[in-house]
């Protein structure tokens, strides 16, 4: 199973790091049914469940899927311009100290999707960050 694992989520980006957070992970997989189906059946066996309401094969493909087990959270994607884009937010964030939750929100759906972010976005689209 082809895949890459990296930590980010502001234990990655900010210093000092804070410790009351969920220890974040961008997953890479590559793109193809079988591999994101395999890694699907891989993680539900470790226990992690899956945070979303879309068909999984589309949510990787398109953007991502977010899998949490304990404060574990998988960012989980087979979208190659996703996850460069996530790596490069991630990287900006960690170069300026982004301390505030709010500012790195902002960022990130800068980086990612073009938005301006005004703090009134879904809770749930606070998971890759």
């Amino acid at each position: 199973m082809g895949f890459s694992v990296e930590p980010c989520g502001s234990r990655v980006t900010c210093d000092p790091a804070p410790i009351d957070t969920d220890q974040d992970y961008l997953v890479e997989v590559q793109s193809g049914e079988a591999i994101v189906s395999s890694l699907v059946m891989v993680l539900v066996d470790f226990g992690f469940r899956w945070e979303g309401n879309e068909h999984y094969q589309d949510a990787a493909r398109n953007d991502f899927m977010s899998w949490r087990r304990d404060d574990i959270n998988l960012i989980v994607t087979a979208n190659y311009d996703f996850a460069s884009r996530h790596r490069a937010a991630t990287h900006v964030c960690t170069r300026l100290n982004l301390q505030n939750k709010d500012d790195r929100i902002a960022l990130f759906q800068a980086v990612l999707y073009g938005n301006k972010w005004s703090g009134k976005k879904a809770p749930e689209e606070d998971l890759v960050f």
